[in-house]
């Protein structure tokens, strides 16, 4: 089975993405390790100790990148859209034309940016690793890709305002709700927010519900097929 490594914004990233592994793979014991934010405490005084969009690039630019890919078969790189406008990340939501973007386009801008953090840092090594790359580019957050299986109405597609919409059922089911100013709180609880990705048959029937999700497993297809 393949090993992977990931890049994310944070520790609750990391745990959905874990189980949509798990439940893609059908393996309760796939191989995902944190790299950025990593759960080493000894990391704490670099920028693996730290999560956020920034601590991402900051990752990608770093000779961290470089050694993730001797470790690990395929590296995942997840990143949120909503801070998309922010001083250093630099990504438009609105097109030339002044329309606003796609989902699609909002990815393509992601990969755009990615493309160029490798090539003016890594200029030498990315085309030995470009291949092994899987991103995970969350329209508009990760908690986006939740909603279908809390949801069957219109809402299991909605790529804003998800955590709102999200969080009456979770209070619902789990008696907690999503912090979004302090995950911390919640964290422990993901793994049970996240628990329905683990089985196969629930990827498979929410597969074409959330247009960012699909493409991150279309990229998990395509790339492991391979």
């Amino acid at each position: 089975m393949s090993t992977f490594g990931i890049i994310s914004e944070g520790p609750s990233d990391q745990i959905i993405i874990r189980n949509i592994l798990v439940g893609y793979f059908s393996d309760p014991d796939i191989s995902l390790q944190p790299l950025q934010p990593s759960t080493d405490a000894t990391d704490i005084a670099d920028i693996r100790g730290h999560g956020g969009w920034m601590n991402v690039f900051e990752y990608c630019k770093s000779d961290f990148i470089v050694g993730a890919f001797e470790q690990n078969d395929f590296v995942i790189i997840q990143i949120d859209t909503d801070s998309c406008e922010e001083i250093n990340f630099d990504v438009s939501r609105r097109n030339a034309d002044g329309s606003v973007s796609t989902p699609e386009e909002m990815i393509l801008k992601i990969l755009a940016k990615f493309e160029q953090i490798f090539l003016s840092n890594h200029s030498d090594k990315y085309g030995i690793f470009k291949n092994r790359i899987l991103y995970a580019i969350c329209v508009e957050e990760i908690e986006c890709w939740l909603l279908p299986l809390y949801h069957t109405d219109h809402k299991k597609e909605a790529t804003f305002g998800c955590i709102n919409k999200l969080n009456p059922r979770l209070l619902e089911e789990f008696k907690v709700y999503i912090d979004k100013s302090n995950k911390s709180i919640t964290l422990p609880h993901y793994r049970k927010f996240a628990k329905p990705f683990s089985k196969r048959k629930n990827i498979d029937k929410i597969y074409n519900d959330n247009f960012s999700l699909k493409i991150f497993l279309d990229n998990i297809n395509k790339v492991v097929a391979d």
